[in-house]
């Protein structure tokens, strides 16, 4: 039987999932190293609407009410600062909701809240209905270097820098940053990793990569909300065919240049590995023209 969601996804249109090339991180360093690689937002950018949203965000609305507790979840105290995100998107709360409930049928983005107020980030909340790979009931609460126990290298390369980066941040900048990950599922809620690789052993040209694989980008925000000890972790997530690169050369060539110099362990956290010469040869072929 097919659910609300699905059938909205079925017709959402191609460009509300289409990354802009601004969101794409930058190549690797070689030798590969992890980085945080964040910079600064112009106020005015942040949260920005785009042309195609209403229908994503009525995906979402439709999402967060079939999955329930696995798309949304709050710790007790997390009212206030929710509260203080709807005043800053100029909206009101529904009764009997949770403040960041509504804040996350509003917009397109992802939003967990992270409280720092104790000095340990931690998360504390969530609407998340294009999560990649992870289940908010296993990190709710979680410390960052809980919530990124998958992630290789992630304790000793970047779990301080990480905390600090958190606990620095202050309320009149908004910082960005960007992720991305190959997968061969089409569905845009994937929370468990039983969507990684279900097409190993079949992938094995550059065609087969173009029909079958996608890219998923995840275009990220963190802002601290004014009075409250917490951080606003905002995520906008693109999904598409890996074969929509093929106008993109420079997108292409930046991610086959980070493909070609990242370790196994992190190419198969990234869902690359079972895949890595058909992706590389499809990227290669868009770089070159």
């Amino acid at each position: 039987m097919t659910t609300r969601a699905q059938e909205l996804q079925a017709r959402l249109p191609r460009q509300a999932l289409r990354a802009d090339d601004s969101w794409w991180p930058k190549p690797a360093p070689n030798p590969f190293r992890h980085v945080v690689g964040a910079r600064t937002l112009p106020p005015g950018e942040w949260l920005r609407p785009r042309p195609f949203d209403a229908p994503l965000i009525a995906w979402r609305q439709a999402l967060l009410d079939e999955q329930g507790p696995a798309a949304f979840d709050a710790l007790p105290g997390t009212e206030p600062a929710g509260e203080v995100l709807l005043e800053l998107l100029g909206a009101r709360n529904r009764p009997g909701r949770h403040p960041l409930d509504t804040a996350g049928r509003l917009v397109a983005e992802d939003l967990c809240l992270v409280d720092i107020s104790g000095g340990e980030p931690r998360l504390v909340g969530a609407s998340l209905a294009m999560p990649n790979r992870w289940l908010l009931a296993d990190k709710l609460g979680q410390p960052m270097i809980g919530i990124h126990v998958p992630v290789p290298g992630y304790a000793e390369q970047l779990s301080a820098a990480v905390d600090k980066f958190l606990t620095s941040l202050r309320e009149h900048r908004i910082m960005t940053r960007a992720n991305w990950a190959i997968t061969d599922d089409d569905r845009l809620f994937q929370p468990a990793a039983d969507s990684r690789a279900r097409r190993a052993g079949t992938v094995t040209t550059a065609d087969e990569a173009a029909e079958h694989l996608y890219v998923r980008v995840e275009y990220q925000t963190l802002r601290l909300l004014p009075g409250c000890g917490t951080v606003l972790f905002t995520i906008r997530t693109a999904h598409e065919p890996l074969a929509a690169l093929a106008d993109r050369a420079r997108v292409a060539a930046g991610l086959a240049s980070t493909i070609e110099v990242m370790p196994p362990a992190d190419l198969d956290y990234k869902g690359v590995l079972p895949y890595r010469d058909a992706v590389l040869a499809l990227l290669r072929r868009f770089r070159d023209g």
